[in-house]
C-alpha cells in the first residue's frame, strides 16, 4: 500500500514566522517587561523553555505559542487555496 505524503503545513510556516524568537519579542508577547523576563529566566520561572547562547536567550516559537494558548495547527493546501479564493471574492470551486 502506497502512503500519500502529508499535504499540510504548520500555520506558523504559512506566514513565514521564525522558528525561534529573542527575549525581547517573547517578553512583549507575554506582556512582561524585559527586566522581568530576564529575572524569570535566571530564576527558572520563565513561562516556556529557553535556549541560552552566550548571554542571549531564545524561545522556540512553538513553545511561545503554547504558553500563549495559541495552537499551531496544520493547514491543508486545499483549505489554503479555498481561503485565497474566498478572499478574492470568488466562491466557485471548479477552477
Amino acid at each position: 500500500m502506497k502512503r500519500h505524503r502529508d499535504e499540510s503545513v504548520a500555520f506558523s510556516a504559512v506566514f513565514g514566522l521564525p522558528a525561534e524568537v529573542g527575549m525581547r519579542m517573547a517578553a512583549d508577547a507575554l506582556s512582561l517587561s524585559l527586566s522581568t523576563a530576564y529575572k524569570r529566566a535566571r530564576s527558572g520561572e520563565f513561562p516556556c523553555p529557553l535556549r541560552k547562547v552566550g548571554r542571549r536567550y531564545f524561545v522556540r516559537l512553538a513553545d511561545l505559542m503554547r504558553a500563549l494558548g495559541i495552537q499551531d495547527v496544520r493547514v491543508h493546501y486545499d483549505d489554503f487555496e479555498t481561503g485565497a479564493r474566498v478572499a478574492r471574492g470568488r466562491t466557485d470551486t471548479w477552477y
